[in-house]
């Protein structure tokens, strides 16, 4: 190794070495407290572990909302569990959450993840993403659940590969796809008998009140009219006040009932159940239970539900526990969620008071767009001036805010809820709010890229930019949509929407933004190797910059044209405007973007060959983007310290550089990976 040269252990190393042993994930839940009937069902499901092990075996459970078919997923399971040693994988596909059934390419990344591949290094298109879930299912039986599944489409892409491998599906739906695609086997759940329905209450309740003998338990039980769910609700409050007697809970139930029939309501009885938990709630919890019956995403933690309580965060923990206790809002961890038919039940309390309800939701959007704004400021320095927003509330308790240290890490725990939000703001009018939603998902697709969560984004972005009738709004979502595109290899697209950009400027809105698209129409002339057409759009995005006083943009166009002049040949020029944008960078506290700098600086140092100089800024960038979370840019750092090594003869050197970068890109779905392959295989 040349002296001074970095040693290769700082370069990550591929997804994960040949030798190295996966990861074994056990995500299935744990079964149920008070599990009841259903031995004929668990009997044809123990038959499953005799089938021929030559292909997956697809079960189907179906039947009704809140007949239990989790619940027996859920019970045998955790019986045949050990028979899996290999990995047990569990999803919810969210058939009923409020803004739809959860999309099955994050289904895919997220088991993809359990399997030990980091979400960032997972491609961006959905052919690939079920492409590499094959590979890494191939060869390991596995157990899974996929629970309340909306479609066969839905389902099929998440069958694992090994044969041996048993997938339990539950649905509300028959799911006949299933049996043409991959011969699955169906199994319909009917509701509890009278003797069943008693048997899980006594199992709760556990005192005189379910004793055969009482004359109002069979009443009791058939208001719950067989549903598993509503009995299980019915139990928890008995069991938590052991004052109230059977004669008057029937009579409640009555009422109730009455009540509901006045309103011509479906599904009578199990309303009824709920109604009675519902009214024991204090009256701050009865309030919170229907706001968070609003709440966009299908779960949700606790800064969401203090923002949706308007109150401290004290309150809301206290809050959510007697929602908990009384059997309403179920509680995994630090996240809370509540089974489809309770969150009808809430949603139809908010209903009744159209005001509160109102001001519920646009509490729970604005929380997230505060939280979302809080991890933008801390994570980068922003591309845009911000578009003022003008926030409905004198804003939450600022505990319920994510923390510096938690920013990337909330965001991407939060994504699927973010989408949520916006789309829960643009179904109910609210453009600008939805609009901002987006705009504050900048940081998470700048570091972790996400490409079709981040082109999904931008062209809500643009729709709602487009109701609220504001040119900047919908050109800086327009760039965005570009770079999603971009990233993505889809160039011809990309430059469509720069474009576009410019041309939805051309008659007012923030002139600045136009900067993005010409730099961006820049970028993409660079991935497509026309240099001088990439010379030309830099400098006019320089000229645009210092036109407008753009101090930062300036200092981003000098990067630009340094890496492109590299590319030109002339080198010399490139360290020049690349030291000078190193500088001011720093003077303006953008860590990220100085390191941007000095991976094409230590590019440009190498063809000048200045070696020692050019590795000294590439580890320094390197660190820089390790600590900031993006892959995309400590693969560029790599690749640029294998281009020092071949520049200074050290042919082995390079290699193990590009082999270390190669796979980054191509995880990453990045275009970079052609190239560097083609690279490797002429220095085979």
């Amino acid at each position: 190794m040349t002296t001074g040269q970095a040693p290769i252990t700082t370069a990550p190393a591929p997804r994960r070495s040949p030798e190295a042993e996966p990861a074994v994930p056990r995500e299935l839940e744990q079964p149920p407290a008070h599990f009841t009937n259903r031995a004929e069902q668990l009997a044809v499901l123990d038959r499953l572990l005799d089938e021929p092990g030559d292909r997956p075996v697809v079960q189907v459970l179906c039947g009704l909302g809140g007949i239990g078919k989790s619940a027996l997923a859920r019970q045998w399971v955790h019986r045949v569990r050990d028979r899996f040693p290999r990995g047990q994988l569990y999803a919810d596909l969210g058939a009923f959450n409020a803004t739809g059934p959860t999309d099955t390419g994050e289904l895919l990344k997220r088991f993809l993840v359990a399997f030990g591949i980091d979400a960032k290094k997972q491609p961006a298109g959905l052919d690939d993403l079920k492409a590499m879930y094959r590979t890494e299912t191939a060869g390991r039986p596995l157990l899974v659940v996929l629970d309340d599944a909306v479609s066969s489409d839905q389902v099929a892409p998440l069958v694992p590969s090994a044969p041996g491998s048993i997938v339990l599906v539950t649905s509300r739906f028959r799911l006949g796809g299933l049996r043409a695609s991959h011969g699955a086997r169906r199994l319909e759940l009917t509701k509890f008998n009278h003797g069943h329905g008693i048997q899980l209450l006594s199992a709760i309740v556990d005192d005189e009140r379910t004793d055969e003998a009482d004359p109002h338990l069979k009443k009791m039980v058939s208001f719950c009219d067989g549903l598993p769910i509503a009995l299980h609700v019915l139990g928890v409050k008995l069991a938590n006040q052991p004052h109230l007697s059977s004669a008057r809970a029937v009579a409640q139930l009555e009422r109730l009932r009455l009540a509901a029939l006045a309103d011509h309501k479906e599904n009578l009885s199990v309303t009824s159940t709920f109604d009675l938990s519902y009214q024991d709630l204090s009256p701050d919890a009865a309030q919170l239970y229907r706001a968070l019956g609003l709440h966009p995403g299908p779960e949700f933690g606790l800064g969401a539900a203090t923002g949706a309580a308007g109150r401290s965060v004290d309150d809301t923990e206290e809050l959510l526990g007697e929602l908990v206790q009384s059997g309403l809002l179920e509680a995994q961890k630090d996240r809370f969620g509540f089974h489809d038919l309770v969150r009808l039940h809430a949603e139809d309390k908010a209903a009744a008071d159209p005001e509160e309800a109102e001001a519920a939701r646009r509490r729970i959007l604005e929380w997230y767009l505060r939280a979302a704004r809080r991890t933008e400021d801390t994570l980068t320095v922003p591309d845009q001036d911000r578009i003022p927003y003008e926030f409905g509330d004198r804003g939450p308790d600022p505990e319920s805010l994510p923390g510096n240290d938690d920013a990337l890490p909330w965001l991407e725990r939060e994504r699927p809820n973010l989408i949520a939000a916006i789309q829960a703001a643009q179904a109910q009018e609210l453009p600008e709010l939805a609009w901002q939603l987006a705009a504050a998902m900048w940081p998470l697709f700048l570091l972790r890229k996400h490409y079709r969560d981040f082109l999904t984004v931008s062209q809500l972005g643009v729709t709602c930019a487009e109701q609220w009738g504001n040119p900047s709004a919908k050109a800086l979502m327009l760039n965005r949509s570009g770079a999603a595109c971009r990233g993505a290899g889809r160039f011809d697209e990309a430059v469509e929407y720069y474009t576009a950009a410019k041309q939805a400027l051309a008659d007012g809105g923030d002139q600045a933004i136009a900067i993005r698209s010409v730099e961006g129409l820049g970028l993409v002339a660079l991935a497509q190797d026309r240099v001088e057409d990439a010379l030309t759009h830099f400098e006019e995005e320089l000229t645009y910059a210092r036109r407008l006083e753009r101090a930062h943009d300036v200092n981003l166009a000098l990067v630009n044209l340094g890496a492109t002049l590299v590319r030109a040949g002339r080198a010399a020029e490139a360290v020049d405007r690349l030291e000078q944008a190193k500088s001011l960078l720093d003077a303006q506290g953008d860590e990220y973007n100085r390191a941007r700098a000095q991976i094409d600086l230590g590019r440009a140092l190498a063809h000048d060959e200045r070696f020692e100089e050019a590795r000294t800024q590439l580890d320094a960038a390197f660190a820089t983007m390790e600590s900031a979370g993006s892959a995309f840019e400590q693969a560029r750092a790599i690749h640029a310290l294998g281009d020092v090594a071949k520049l200074s003869g050290d042919i082995a050197e390079a290699k193990s550089r590009y082999e270390a970068a190669l796979p980054i890109y191509t995880e990453l779905n990045r275009p970079e990976a052609k190239p560097l392959a083609e690279e490797l295989r002429s220095l085979a």
